[in-house]
């Protein structure tokens, strides 16, 4: 493997990548980093070199879904690790993700969650329950930093650039119905719970559950329809 393109999608007004950056600085077997913007947003400072890899910005369409299709096209590396800007990285994350690699090459890749802030016990809860449906249903979503290799990525199409919400949940059926397998690395990602703190515990969890539930129906249906064909 020629080493992992980290493809990191930065919203308008979005300052944690920089300590994302930094964690990344601290990993091996990482290639390069792409920071992608939306067209007329600035990240307000030139991210610094990362020792031994390369890091760009470039600006694509406005949304996760058109950024992170632009840093893949834009990407060298055989495999594409996406990260939520406001993704924690501990210091083993890299050689997890690389063993889970060697094992399965042709797999998706996604890390378990845990939340930084908010009421602990709740934000608990919510990890408990994001790793759960990761392992049980096999659907984790975009803040557990899925990785594909290039192959799988361009042959399912990307990321929908058409969705209001949740492209990275629809991919992950999409890869489903592709014949790829969603497997789990030894590693925690830290994500923070910045959307509980200022909208409240309850009210985001019971919004989140509508969301990807109404979502995620006719997927599971595509998916039962070709199993069965």
């Amino acid at each position: 493997m020629r080493g992992l393109s980290v493809i990191i999608p930065v919203a308008p007004g979005e300052d944690q990548w920089r300590a994302l950056v930094d964690d990344i600085a601290a990993l091996s077997g990482i290639r390069e980093v792409i920071l992608v913007t939306s067209a007329g947003h600035e990240l307000g400072e030139t991210p610094r070199a990362l020792p031994g890899r390369g890091i760009r910005v470039m600006s694509s369409t406005a949304g996760r879904g058109p950024q992170m299709n632009a840093g893949a096209l834009a990407s060298r590396g055989d495999y594409l690790w996406f990260l939520h800007a406001d993704s924690r990285l501990m210091p083993g994350c890299a050689q997890a993700l690389r063993r889970a690699i060697d094992s399965q090459p042709g797999g998706l890749f996604y890390f378990d969650l845990a939340f930084r802030g908010g009421p602990p016990r709740l934000m608990a809860l919510s990890s408990l329950g994001a790793n759960l449906r990761s392992r049980w249903l096999k659907v984790p979503f975009g803040d557990q930093g899925l990785c594909i290799a290039r192959g799988p990525f361009e042959a399912i199409g990307g990321f929908p650039e058409d969705l209001p919400y949740g492209e990275d949940h629809v991919f992950v059926w999409r890869a489903r119905q592709a014949g790829i397998d969603v497997l789990p690395v030894a590693q925690v990602i830290h994500t923070s719970a910045r959307k509980y703190v200022r909208h409240g515990w309850l009210r985001t969890t019971l919004n989140h559950q509508l969301l990807w539930l109404r979502q995620a129906w006719p997927e599971w249906r595509r998916l039962r329809r070709r199993r069965a064909g």
